[in-house]
């Protein structure tokens, strides 16, 4: 079958590849459009497995919020160049659109997704072509909103880190505005100071066992040990203050002008926060923190 520069030219319509690979394709399938789609994407999947064991440290965090949901996922690529690329752009702007208009759980879920008659992994396979890096959805995760909350939304550096965090309040939220800016000022503070859970309870049982064995073995080697009946005192002692770094309602809240008594996150919305606004209670229930390449 003859290929003619109007048949290249829809194959490149379809797929966004250039002219002289969908001329490839075509010559190999015979002119036949749909098995040169289908060649087409089959060459991404390829690139990918090529380029596998390139980093991917660059791309962007999304972040996306509806009235019920909010959700955020890592768009990764290798180049820093390749993230303002029209083609990564216009591919995680079809994700953001699946977030917010599908039931998406995980990322096999987000790649599986169908948006304007196209599915998003397809697509994903023609910009792999298109740009022969190691691009890919890395990660993928939602908080579901709870009766009487709100959420906070920040993404710091152009998408290097993005925080969504949930707080849930007791009362009459005559002031939403003042609440969603509460809530985006514990987004900063997780951007900032990387919490890994969101109280003691959830902190995992390996982190602490860990930080436990990591307190004896600095005590034991300060070589001012205490009696056996005082060590796990100061273990104890020592795992808490760590715990006061790494869970988000007990990190001190930073912002000093707001915050001139060095309360805890937990303290300051319920004790400034709160009593601004003539809420019975406020408090963080739930918070997504994503940083890019890791």
């Amino acid at each position: 079958m003859q290929i003619t520069a109007s048949l290249v030219n829809e194959l490149r319509q379809k797929t966004g590849v250039g002219m002289m690979q969908c001329k490839k394709a075509l010559t190999e399938t015979d002119g036949d459009m749909d098995k040169a789609v289908e060649l087409l994407r089959k060459q991404g999947a390829a690139v990918a497995a090529k380029r596998a064991d390139k980093a991917a440290k660059e791309g962007r965090i999304y972040l996306i919020e509806t009235a019920d949901k909010a959700a955020a996922f890592e768009l990764s690529c290798e180049t820093e160049p390749v993230s303002n690329n029209d083609d990564f752009v216009a591919l995680a702007n079809m994700a953001v659109k699946a977030v917010e208009t599908q039931a998406i759980a995980s990322v096999d879920d987000l790649k599986n997704a169908v948006v304007d008659g196209k599915k998003v992994n397809d697509v994903l396979q023609d910009v792999l072509v298109k740009i022969q890096e190691n691009i890919d959805f890395r990660k993928f995760a939602e908080i579901k909103k709870v009766p009487n909350s709100v959420f906070g939304v920040y993404s710091h550096m152009k998408g290097k880190i993005g925080v969504i965090t949930e707080l849930a309040f007791e009362g009459t939220a005559s002031d939403e505005a003042a609440l969603k800016q509460a809530a985006k000022d514990i987004a900063m503070q997780a951007a900032a100071f990387a919490p890994v859970a969101l109280n003691d309870a959830a902190v995992p049982a390996e982190t602490i066992e860990k930080e436990k064995e990591i307190a004896k073995a600095q005590i034991e080697a300060s070589g001012k040990a205490p009696k056996p009946e005082f060590l796990q005192r100061q273990i104890d002692g020592r795992v808490a203050k760590v715990l006061k770094e790494i869970v988000l309602e007990d990190q001190e809240f930073f912002m000093t002008d707001k915050n001139p008594k060095k309360l805890s996150v937990k303290d300051y919305l319920q004790e400034v926060v709160a009593k601004q606004l003539g809420l019975a209670s406020l408090k963080v229930v739930n918070f997504i923190r994503f940083e890019r390449g890791n």
